[in-house]
């Protein structure tokens, strides 16, 4: 049985590709090719950005730069969609990247760390929370992480599933 504290699944692949079919279908989007992705380290972590991202309140993340360059993976761009996962793997929101930056720990600011969307929205409360969990994820893997840490920002829209409107709205 999977603790909160366990890292969060891989993708179920015979979830995510229907929930990405059906996002298509619906909004008349076509695009070739996707990533599938839980934000978080753990999946207690991942179910809750997920909420976040699914409820709309969530429309940035930072990702250690190394993550990218260790796995050869290119980074991120705009245009591109992520289908994000909870702690168990399942699909629960699809994102649109709608800008993506490259800054360093020490740069991070107040937009962003609200735009992120976790804990009480400041910009303390994030540099608390990220510190500790890259500090923990470098001591684990054996890299240093430091102020000028190279981190790369993506800021995207929710377009799947279309979050409700507000209240007053039509």
């Amino acid at each position: 049985m999977a603790r909160p504290d366990d890292p969060p699944a891989p993708g179920r692949r015979e979830e995510i590709e229907p929930f990405w079919l059906d996002y298509q279908r619906t909004c008349g989007v076509q695009v070739e090719g996707f990533a599938a992705a839980s934000f978080g380290s753990t999946r207690a972590l991942a179910d809750e950005l997920a909420l976040l991202v699914g409820n709309g309140v969530k429309r940035a993340h930072a990702t250690l730069k190394r993550e990218f360059e260790k796995d050869l993976d290119p980074l991120p761009a705009p245009g591109e969609h992520l289908v994000v996962l909870d702690g168990a793997g399942h699909p629960r929101a699809i994102v649109r990247n709608t800008h993506v930056e490259l800054r360093h720990f020490n740069q991070i600011d107040d937009e962003f760390a609200f735009t992120a969307g976790e804990g009480d929205l400041t910009l303390q409360w994030w540099l608390v929370a990220h510190r500790q969990d890259w500090s923990e994820q470098a001591e684990r893997e054996g890299f240093e992480i430091g102020e000028t840490t190279e981190l790369v920002l993506e800021y995207f829209d929710l377009v799947w599933p279309q979050p409700a409107p507000s209240a007053g709205q039509a």
